[in-house]
């Protein structure tokens, strides 16, 4: 529960630092840290129940959303843009259906390493390489998550190592996105 909150006050922080910049990816954090928040809430009082978690994989589904748009954003493609949505649509009703978070593993693998990191590598090609990396960090939280490895069974668990790596993870991002953000402000200047 504590790793939740604290990956949710990073996620919010880095959303007031890129919510006048970059809309997109700012939404990205904001939903994240939502996500979080309320997992980190139904984590913390089960006696609240299932709405409270679906409520958090919804949230994160949101995030999922925002940040292929953001990833995207110059490429101005209504059909992939769709493709997004009803992608996160389907496995969100999936896991809500099934009660399994699974789906949504699924769908922030297809998502940011498979739209975004492979999708920059080989159609976008202009992506920061802070935002794939940021992304290629939070790939290594499966690893502990896979193995159940915990330094501490109540405040240090596989879960609790996932959103610190996470939070490395969206420090790296950031970069990425201010990257992204000055690139944005010096081709408008040209213009």
């Amino acid at each position: 529960m504590i790793s939740d909150l604290i990956l949710s006050l990073f996620a919010f922080y880095l959303y007031f630092q890129h919510r006048t910049q970059n809309q997109k990816w700012s939404l990205f954090f904001l939903f994240l840290g939502l996500s979080a928040l309320v997992g980190g809430v139904c984590h913390g009082f089960t006696m609240i129940g299932e709405y409270f978690r679906f409520l958090s994989w919804s949230f994160l589904s949101i995030a999922l959303v925002f940040a292929q748009l953001a990833a995207y954003q110059n490429n101005k493609n209504r059909i992939i843009e769709t493709v997004f949505v009803l992608k996160s649509i389907l496995l969100l009703f999936l896991s809500i259906l099934n009660t399994n978070f699974e789906f949504m593993v699924f769908d922030t693998l297809i998502s940011m390493l498979g739209f975004i990191v492979i999708g920059n590598l080989f159609f976008l090609k202009s992506l920061s390489k802070y935002i794939s990396y940021g992304i290629l960090i939070s790939l290594s939280s499966a690893f502990f998550v896979i193995y159940k490895i915990s330094i501490h069974p109540l405040y240090l668990t596989f879960n609790d190592i996932g959103h610190y790596i996470s939070i490395i993870s969206l420090i790296v991002m950031s970069r990425g996105v201010r990257e992204e953000t000055l690139k944005q402000l010096i081709k408008i200047e040209k213009s």
